[in-house]
C-alpha cells in the first residue's frame, strides 16, 4: 500500500485528533482511509449526475462586501437555474440556501464557480421528489 504525506496546521491536527478520538478510529490512518473514501463517493455521485435536477446548494462565508460581490456576480450568470435564495446573517457569517432547478451540467458549472471563491464553504444536494 502506498505511503502519503500530508502536511496540515497544529489546530486542524488537535481537531482531528479529538474527532478521530471520539469517532472509535483505531489510527489517523485508518480515519484518514475513510475521509478519502467518503471524498471520492461524495464527488462521483456529483459527476455521474444525469439530466433536470432539483438541487440545493448551501454557502457559509465571511460576511465581507468583496465577497457578496463576487457570489452576486455568479449569481447572475446563473439567473435561469435559481429558482430561490435564503440567507441568514449569523455574528460576522453569512449562510445561503439556494433552490436550483435545471440541467446538471448548468448546475454543476455553478457550484464549480461558488467552490472557487475564498473563504467560501459550500456544499450540494440532490432534491428527489417520487
Amino acid at each position: 500500500m502506498p505511503i502519503i504525506s500530508l502536511q496540515v496546521s497544529d489546530d486542524l491536527l488537535e481537531r482531528f485528533d479529538k474527532v478521530r478520538n471520539e469517532s472509535g478510529f483505531n489510527s489517523k490512518s485508518e480515519a484518514l482511509r475513510d475521509s478519502i473514501i467518503n471524498f471520492i463517493e461524495k464527488h462521483e455521485k456529483f459527476d455521474n449526475l444525469e439530466g433536470y435536477k432539483i438541487m440545493t446548494i448551501s454557502l457559509v462565508y465571511p460576511f465581507k462586501e468583496i465577497i457578496i460581490n463576487q457570489i452576486s456576480e455568479i449569481y447572475s450568470k446563473f439567473h435561469q437555474i435559481i429558482k430561490t435564495i435564503t440567507d441568514w446573517r449569523i455574528v460576522e457569517k453569512k449562510i445561503e440556501l439556494i433552490l436550483i432547478v435545471g440541467e446538471v451540467d448548468l448546475i454543476k458549472d455553478l457550484y464549480k464557480e461558488l467552490a472557487k471563491v475564498k473563504d467560501v464553504t459550500c456544499s450540494i444536494r440532490e432534491i428527489i421528489i417520487d
